[in-house]
């Protein structure tokens, strides 16, 4: 029996502090490092989720790698929603040498799954379409695959459901570990840091952790959004940098880019910082961003 599946067999008996795994082991000290995630140019794109893009775009993942190059950011979130439809290897590894030959790394790739459909065909089909992607990071070349865990709502309304995804969870990671990929989940669909702790401490593999987007805790207080990201910072495989965060009002308020990436630093991550731009004009404020994280990433 999988220590995962004992545990949850077992949980009665068993004080919850001995459940989970444990925190990432790091030593040595901070070391981040700058990507940019493609889905800030979401409305660029010629493709998304294989068809062509309602809002017009006619841009390229080469084109987004041109992009990261031109500015010298080092390495690039491949969000797979802009690949062209019915991506085949040939394309992977042709944009893999793409970006090698323009001296750009891909920091991981980002799928759209859902988990909280419930148990029966539609999760199985999620299951093995995250599969599949996973095939495809590693095609890439790269280490990372961002996922969804699901919707808070769903496993609110009904409960099993989050069981399902931890399995469902449990499944992909164990594939990815044969795949040389690290599966991250994100902190989306409103899950709160406490849900997202049970999930992390639920995955019974050194390949899983949290792709912690640090504007995703639907929170008022600056100070209770803090709190969050060093909870979830031991967990985290893969860190996504918003420069606007949502409150539970629905209003977008800026986000302190210098405080937060001084967190980061203090509790010792090491990896990529993907910067993930959601708001107006992205031609003109990414590069302007870009020069900013650099900047607060280099400070001691």
């Amino acid at each position: 029996m999988k220590r995962r599946s004992f545990i949850r067999s077992s949980s009665l008996l068993i004080p919850s502090t001995f459940l989970g795994r444990s925190p990432l082991v790091r030593t040595g000290p901070p070391h981040l490092k700058l990507s940019l995630a493609a889905y800030s140019f979401r409305e660029k794109f010629k493709w998304f989720k294989n068809r062509r893009n309602k809002k017009g775009g006619e841009m390229t993942l080469h084109d987004f790698i041109d992009y990261c190059a031109t500015n010298k950011i080092p390495a690039a979130e491949i969000t797979t929603y802009f690949l062209q439809p019915k991506v085949t290897e040939n394309n992977l590894l042709n944009l893999r040498l793409h970006a090698q030959n323009h001296g750009v790394t891909f920091s991981g790739t980002a799928i759209g799954n859902n988990f909280s459909v419930g148990k029966g065909p539609l999760l199985d089909e999620q299951i093995a379409e995250t599969k599949a992607w996973i095939d495809k990071t590693a095609t890439l070349g790269a280490s990372h695959i961002r996922v969804f865990p699901g919707v808070a709502k769903s496993f609110e309304q009904h409960p099993l459901r989050l069981s399902e995804a931890i399995d469902a969870l449990q499944e992909c990671s164990d594939y990815s570990a044969s795949r040389g990929v690290v599966v991250g989940v994100e902190n989306h669909g409103n899950m709160s840091v406490d849900q997202m702790i049970h999930v992390l401490k639920s995955v019974d593999s050194p390949w899983f952790g949290i792709n912690l987007d640090t504007s995703n805790y639907i929170v008022e207080k600056d100070g209770e959004l803090y709190d969050a990201v060093s909870q979830s910072l031991p967990y985290a495989v893969n860190v996504q940098i918003k420069v606007k965060r949502k409150l539970p009002n629905g209003l977008k308020v800026n986000v302190d880019l210098k405080k937060m990436i001084r967190l980061l630093k203090k509790e010792g991550y090491q990896g990529y910082v993907v910067l993930e731009y959601e708001e107006e004009d992205p031609n003109k404020n990414v590069p302007e961003y870009i020069k900013l994280l650099r900047e607060l990433i280099k400070e001691s």
